[in-house]
């Protein structure tokens, strides 16, 4: 799935840019006895809202146009973002991260269909009525899955 992923959020763009390694982080253990995993594995929403938060700005309006180089390289900046997230989230010894989940599925079904429907450089997809608009799944969905991590982070065992 990681390889189908990679390959749609290639195919949005013809250049990607590198995104920054692992990151650290932010949250301490509970206090007890941290184990080495425990610390690892703190909440996700602090360290990956910003990152959503950059991904996205401007790309709703950026968008408005689907069939744009510059909507597709939007597209790929976000979803770059929620792949690396999805492999956070994937991290072993990680609790569930139910609606997150669903959520970055949600946005990988609309990656899939902006490319299958070859929306990018099709006049065609900028009418309002083409199928190419499901893009705010990704566009707006960024901002959901943010939310969505929030409410995962508290339902993780302590």
């Amino acid at each position: 799935m990681k390889i189908r992923a990679l390959a749609v959020t290639a195919l949005l763009a013809a250049s990607l840019v590198a995104c920054s390694g692992g990151q650290e982080p932010d949250a301490k253990a509970p206090s007890g006895k941290p184990s080495p995993a425990a610390s690892k594995l703190s909440a996700l929403a602090p360290a990956w809202q910003p990152k959503l938060d950059a991904a996205t700005e401007g790309a709703a309006a950026t968008c408005q146009t689907p069939s744009s180089k510059a909507c597709a390289e939007a597209l790929t900046e976000i979803m770059i973002v929620v792949n690396e997230l999805e492999s956070e989230i994937e991290a072993p010894g990680r609790g569930p991260y139910r609606e997150s989940t669903k959520q970055i599925a949600k946005m990988q079904a609309a990656t899939d269909k902006y490319v299958d429907e070859g929306c990018q450089g099709d006049p065609a997809a900028d009418d309002p009525n083409s199928d190419c608009w499901g893009i705010s799944a990704i566009t707006v969905g960024a901002a959901t899955l943010g939310m969505t991590l929030i409410t995962d982070d508290l339902s993780q065992p302590k």
